[in-house]
């Protein structure tokens, strides 16, 4: 089963997808780009495909709300990573032998606290990447030395490298959520384990004008909806005017459906992305 993801082998997107379709084989369609991961998707040249929405450090990434939209793809499920960052290079280097650190932009502010205050880091130069598992693809390869990666503990084991500093994120409590998305006509995937789906995720607009977000939210309140993301984003061609992005998660589905029918009655457009089974979060002991 081919999944889309973004980035490459032992990528933190590789590493989800194997968490999600865990007990099924998979094989990964690499993507440099969330716009290749959406074109390769529609193209079928995948069938699902993994794409990070949000983190729990660096918060929502825009740009992959603004492709939903664009693409219209529905998502089928969702899974929550533990993101552990780690510092790694060519067997034999030490820290001190570093000049350069490269990784993907996300990863360098979700370690912004190492890279600031380590008293090592003024020595050395930070370089943004298109992946994780790249940069250390391209340390290995190249055999660069006095260049480190920061990336997941499998983009070490898989590339040879040895890792020098482990858990270096700022904070331990960091994840990062990943959609799992398909094309409007495929089918769900399911595992045994799942049940009934609980949590959609939706769009709309509404009049720019004192209270009309309030008015809207309250209608899930009443039928016993909870909202459990909300982001608003830039609708182009209409200067600060914004679409907003609502995760719901609901209890009886029937009070849900009631909510839904009024509020398309009160909004100018009204998106559904499907309807899904929410992901397991947890959180890592202090």
């Amino acid at each position: 089963m081919k999944i889309g993801i973004q980035g490459i082998k032992a990528s933190f997107h590789d590493v989800a997808a194997k968490k999600y379709f865990v007990n099924h084989e998979i094989s990964p369609v690499e993507c440099l780009t969330f716009k290749n991961l959406c074109t390769t998707l529609q193209k079928k040249d995948s069938k699902y495909a993994l794409m990070a929405i949000e983190n729990s450090i660096a918060g929502s990434i825009l740009t992959n709300y603004s492709l939903l939209e664009t693409y219209n793809f529905k998502i089928i499920g969702e899974v929550f990573l533990r993101i552990k960052m780690n510092l790694m290079a060519l067997p034999g280097q030490k820290l001190e032998d570093i000049r350069i650190i490269q990784s993907h932009p996300m990863a360098l502010l979700q370690c912004q606290e190492f890279l600031t205050d380590h008293p090592q880091m003024p020595k050395m130069k930070i370089l943004e990447s298109s992946d994780t598992a790249e940069s250390a693809k391209v340390i290995y390869e190249k055999q660069l030395l006095s260049n480190a990666a920061i990336a997941s503990e499998l983009a070490a084991e898989t590339y040879h490298l040895e890792i020098l500093n482990h858990g270096i994120e700022t904070n331990r409590q960091n994840y990062t959520r990943f959609l799992v998305i398909a094309n409007r006509e495929t089918p769900s995937f399911f595992t045994t384990e799942d049940k009934l789906p609980n949590k959609t995720s939706l769009c709309f607009e509404v009049d720019h004008r004192p209270g009309s977000l309030a008015y809207i939210l309250n209608i899930f309140s009443q039928h016993n909806v909870n909202m459990t993301k909300i982001q608003s984003v830039p609708i182009l061609g209409k200067p600060y005017q914004y679409s907003f992005h609502i995760d719901l998660e609901w209890v009886d589905y029937e009070l849900f459906q009631t909510a839904i029918v009024i509020v398309n009655t009160k909004v100018s457009r009204l998106v559904s992305f499907g309807e899904y089974r929410s992901g397991e979060r947890s959180t890592v002991q202090a």
